[in-house]
């Protein structure tokens, strides 16, 4: 009688020992940790920086968590050859990393515009980014073509005033920059805009670059109920740049991760139709 008890208490003991592995085993599996989604669509844009400028300054996360809107937001990319992004064209600018950054955000957006740069490396490459324009002559193609009633954009960004900066008179720019968006607001009794503080040449901010990023924070807030501002003027170092004027890829993700927080604020705080 003692040896089949104990043979039958053995018997037990290894059942149990089953059991329990048995039970732990799916703990286990579920443990292991659940892969980021890639991007699809493009050709091979730098993976979503944990540590860009603006997720160290922390922008991202004072931002209101508000679900974002069901509706498509039309955003205009506005202004010079940086916005079209020159001198790397087949990349397309700071516009193919911000449309990856507000998608992932959850946001229904599209780009708008006359001119379509970027097409082929990018699913939305629509904007109006005019190489070698001025101030002046963005207000005349907002004027004499239409771009604002044609495609009725729910917020623009721009950058604009590079080139005023090596033209006759530069130190009138803030007053040409004044005039742009008067118009744009007259045009768009909607419309919502972030204007840049922009990026300095690569050799660095020189005195007339200083000046006039100096007098925009002061125009953004005489009508800072639609329009708000974004500082790019320390976001690139030189090893940013294609050329002494114009971004690399590089350089155009970090002015995506700079427009990306403001864009959200300002989703955030307006009800679009």
């Amino acid at each position: 009688m003692t040896n089949h008890t104990t043979r039958a208490v053995g018997i037990l003991f290894a059942t149990l020992m089953v059991l329990g592995c048995a039970l732990a085993s799916p703990a286990v599996l579920n443990s292991t940790s659940t892969a980021v989604p890639r991007a699809t669509g493009t050709a091979a844009p730098s993976p979503l920086p944990s540590t860009s400028p603006t997720a160290q300054a922390g922008s991202p996360a004072a931002l209101p968590t508000a679900t974002p809107p069901a509706q498509t937001i039309k955003i205009m990319p506005l202004g010079d050859s940086i916005t079209a992004g020159w001198p790397g064209l087949a990349y397309g600018g700071y516009r193919r990393r911000l449309g990856l950054l507000l998608t992932g955000d959850g946001y229904h957006i599209d780009f708008v515009g006359s001119l379509q740069i970027g097409a082929g490396v990018m699913p939305d490459p629509d904007n109006e980014g005019h190489y070698g324009w001025n101030i002046t002559q963005i207000k005349a193609g907002i004027d004499t073509r239409g771009w604002l009633e044609t495609y009725q954009p729910d917020l623009i960004l721009l950058h604009i005033g590079t080139n005023d900066l090596h033209e006759p008179d530069p130190a009138a720019a803030p007053d040409r920059l004044s005039a742009l968006l008067d118009d744009i607001l007259g045009r768009l009794p909607r419309v919502k805009v972030i204007v840049a503080q922009i990026i300095p040449y690569r050799a660095g901010m020189d005195p007339l670059h200083q000046a006039y990023n100096a007098a925009i924070p002061g125009l953004v807030a005489a009508r800072r109920a639609r329009v708000s501002l974004v500082d790019m003027q320390t976001i690139l170092s030189s090893a940013d740049y294609a050329d002494g004027i114009h971004p690399n890829a590089s350089g155009y993700d970090k002015m995506a991760a700079a427009w990306e927080p403001a864009i959200r604020a300002v989703i955030s705080t307006t009800q679009f139709q």
